[in-house]
C-alpha cells in the first residue's frame, strides 16, 4: 500500500512564513519647557490592522481596490476593518483568531459532530433541522444520531423562520444543550421522540472520508462508492487506502459524493483528480492561477504542484512519492459519476471543472443542484514569529483559478446535467442507500437495471415532501460545511518575506 510521508503532510499543512515587524514612531527627544516629550504609542488594534492591510496590498486578488490609509480606521475591531478593505466581489475572504483558523482548516472543531439542514415545513414558518450526517466517534454519533434524523427544538425551544438564529446559537456554543429528536411517520405527521443532551468536544478531528464502499448492481457491475466531506491535506493516506480498495475490488465505475464538501486544500484535490483519470501524466498541465499584477500568471503540471522542480531534494521526494502512489492506484477510468449541490464549493468545483478537459465534459457526469461558484483561491497568513505577536490570521483570496483548457469563469456555479434536489425527498436515507435519490440515479446511469429497484421509495419520499410543505431555510448556511476557498497553500508562487 502506498503512503505518503508525514514530512509533505507537514508541509502543505504548513503556512507561509510572515515576518513582519512594525517599528513604533520614536523620533529624537524634543525639549519642550524643559520635559521630553513621549514617543506616540499604536494601539493594538491599529498595529494588528497595519499587518493585516500590509499583506492584503501585496498579495490579495482585488489589491488596487483597497482604500488608502488616510482613508481607513486603524482604531476598528480586526473583524470589522478587515470588512472595510474587503473587494465588493470577494464573498470568501474571511479573518479569525489565528489558532482557530488553522484548526477549521484542518477539520477541527469545538463541536458535537453534526452536519445539518433547516427546513421551513408549513406557512406558519415552522422550521425543524434534518441531520445531513453524524461524524463518526463525535458526541452525536455515540448518542445514535443519523443521517435523516430530525430536531424540532433545541434547549426545550421551538424553532421558526423568526429565531432559528438566535436558538442556534447552543448548538454553535461550547456549553452542554439538549435536542428534541423527530421522526415522520406514515400519515407525513412529526412525532416527538427521546431528549438527548449534547456536549460539545474541543479539538475534534473530523475524518474526510465518511464511507468509501463498493455496491455491486443488479447487472454486476462494480461501483465505487466515495461519500468525500472535506478536502483535508492532512489526510492524504485515507484517501490512497480507499482507491485501494476500489482497485483491488475491480470497480469498473466510481460514484464521487461531494454533495456537502464546502472545499480545501488544492494538493488533496490535485491527488484525487490523478487517481481518477484515465492516461494520468505527471507532466500533463493540472492548473492555471491568475494572481494580482504582482505575481502575475502560473500553470501547473500535476508533478510541478506536488513539489516536483522544487530545488529543495526533500520536496522533489515527496513529489515523487504522490506520483507513485497515483500511478499504482489509479482507476484509468473513462467517465466519473460526481454528486454536487448547492453546497459544494471550491476544490469540489475543481476537480469537477478540472477532470473535464482529460475526461470530456460530457464524462464528468454531475448529479444534483448548480453548485456555489468559487473558482478562487487562498493562503493562509499568520504570524509565525516565536511567540506570536499577531493573534489574528487572514485567508484572503490570492488568485482566480482556471483548468488546463484556461477555463475557469464559473461565478454562478457548475450545472449538472441531471438535476435533483434531496430536500424533496424527505426523511434523507441513509448515506450510500439506494433509497437516496442522487446515488441512485448515479447507479441507475451506470446500471439501468436498477432504476426500477428505487423508483417506489423516491415517489413515498416525495409524497411526504410535499406533504410537510417542505422548503429549504434561505440563507441558511451550516458553519461545519460552509463554503471556503481552495487553499493553495505552499504552492504560493512567491513566499513573502519581511
Amino acid at each position: 500500500m502506498h503512503t505518503i510521508s508525514s514530512k509533505w503532510q507537514r508541509q502543505v499543512s504548513a503556512v507561509l512564513m510572515l515576518f513582519l515587524f512594525f517599528s513604533l514612531a520614536t523620533s529624537c527627544k524634543k525639549e519642550i519647557k524643559g520635559d521630553s516629550q513621549e514617543p506616540p504609542t499604536t494601539s493594538e488594534n491599529a498595529t494588528i490592522n497595519t499587518w493585516v492591510v500590509e499583506n492584503m496590498r501585496d498579495i490579495y486578488y482585488w489589491n488596487t481596490s483597497i482604500p488608502s490609509d488616510r482613508s481607513l480606521d486603524f482604531e476598528l475591531g480586526p473583524e470589522d476593518f478587515f470588512e472595510t478593505i474587503l473587494n465588493k466581489d470577494d464573498r470568501f475572504s474571511w479573518i479569525e483568531l489565528a489558532d482557530d483558523l488553522e484548526d477549521e482548516l484542518s477539520g477541527i472543531a469545538t463541536t458535537v459532530g453534526l452536519g445539518i439542514g433547516l427546513l421551513e415545513i408549513n406557512q406558519d414558518g415552522d422550521v425543524i433541522i434534518s441531520v445531513r450526517y453524524a461524524l463518526s466517534g463525535s458526541p452525536a454519533h455515540q448518542a445514535g444520531i443519523e443521517r435523516g434524523d430530525i430536531i424540532t427544538e433545541i434547549n426545550g425551544q421551538a424553532m421558526t423562520i423568526n429565531n432559528y438564529q438566535s436558538v442556534l446559537a447552543a448548538y454553535y456554543g461550547i456549553e452542554p444543550f439538549t435536542v428534541q429528536m423527530a421522526h415522520i411517520n406514515e400519515n407525513n405527521q412529526i412525532v416527538r421522540d427521546d431528549v438527548i443532551e449534547l456536549t460539545p468536544v474541543e479539538g475534534f478531528q473530523e475524518q474526510a472520508i465518511h464511507l468509501d464502499t463498493v455496491i455491486t448492481t443488479p447487472g454486476g457491475k462494480k461501483v465505487g462508492y466515495l461519500f468525500y466531506n472535506r478536502f483535508l491535506n492532512n489526510q492524504p493516506n485515507e484517501l490512497l487506502e480507499a482507491f485501494n480498495k476500489f482497485k483491488t475490488e475491480g470497480v469498473s465505475d466510481l460514484v464521487l459524493d461531494l454533495r456537502y464538501n464546502g472545499g480545501g486544500g488544492i494538493w488533496i484535490a490535485a491527488i484525487m483528480s490523478g487517481l481518477i483519470q484515465a492516461n494520468f501524466n505527471k507532466s500533463e498541465p493540472f492548473i492555471q492561477y491568475k494572481y494580482n499584477s504582482n505575481y502575475g500568471t502560473d500553470t501547473y503540471t500535476y508533478y510541478s504542484l506536488f513539489g516536483g522542480g522544487s530545488d529543495d531534494p526533500e520536496d522533489v521526494e515527496s513529489a515523487d512519492q504522490v506520483v507513485n502512489a497515483i500511478e499504482a492506484l489509479n482507476l484509468n477510468l473513462p467517465k466519473v459519476y460526481i454528486i454536487a449541490t448547492n453546497y459544494s464549493a471550491s476544490a469540489s468545483e475543481l476537480v469537477i471543472n478540472n477532470l473535464r478537459p482529460f475526461l470530456s465534459d460530457a464524462d464528468v457526469i454531475h448529479i444534483g443542484e448548480t453548485t456555489v461558484g468559487k473558482n478562487e483561491g487562498s493562503i493562509t497568513i499568520v504570524d509565525e514569529r516565536k511567540p506570536r505577536q499577531i493573534e489574528w490570521g487572514i485567508q484572503p483570496i490570492v488568485v482566480k483559478l482556471a483548468n488546463k483548457a484556461g477555463f475557469g469563469d464559473y461565478p454562478d456555479g457548475l450545472d449538472p446535467q441531471y438535476e435533483i434536489d434531496e430536500r424533496a425527498y424527505i426523511p434523507w436515507a441513509p448515506i450510500g442507500s439506494m433509497d437516496d435519490p442522487l446515488l441512485a440515479k448515479a447507479i441507475s446511469l451506470i446500471d439501468p437495471s436498477a432504476q426500477l429497484s428505487t423508483s417506489k421509495s423516491m415517489n413515498i419520499k416525495s409524497r411526504t415532501a410535499r406533504s410537510l410543505q417542505v422548503v429549504p431555510v434561505e440563507g441558511f448556511e451550516d458553519r461545519v460545511n460552509r463554503p471556503v476557498p481552495v487553499d493553495i497553500g505552499n504552492r504560493f508562487k512567491k513566499p513573502i518575506n519581511r
